[in-house]
């Protein structure tokens, strides 16, 4: 029983799914979520795409708004997808999901996290 299942899996890989690519600022819940069409995506690094994700502007209201706190994210910040920063492309990062009507995509989850800011300095004062 085990081999047809790894044969299914194989084809599942071999075959060209498309992208769904969700950009999320910081540790939110949510993020800018954009569709890529099957083969569109290939050969193009993940940075760029994030890139011309981010580019767009027929977003909505509230996609605006999550779109402001991706930038202020990156005002210092950086892309990460799975602890790691973006580097190679869609098919390294992805991860094979289904639909609740059985379709199977590419998902890749992308972070723009900001650097934590540390305290404050202890003043010279009150090292005195």
């Amino acid at each position: 029983m085990a081999e047809p299942r790894r044969a299914l899996q194989i084809d599942v890989v071999e075959q060209v799914l498309p992208l769904v690519l969700e950009v999320i600022p910081g540790q939110a819940g949510e993020g800018l979520i954009d569709i890529y069409e099957p083969g569109s995506y290939e050969g193009q690094s993940l940075r760029k795409l994030c890139e011309k994700t981010l580019s767009k502007k027929n977003w909505s209201i509230e996609e605006q708004q999550i779109l402001e706190d991706i930038n202020r994210q990156l005002n210092g910040g950086r892309l990460l997808c799975r602890g790691r920063q973006i580097e190679g492309t869609a098919m390294e990062y992805g991860v094979v999901e289904e639909t609740e009507a059985g379709e199977k995509y590419l998902y890749v989850p992308i972070r723009a996290i900001k650097p934590q800011e540390g305290g404050l300095y202890p003043s010279k004062k009150a090292n005195r």
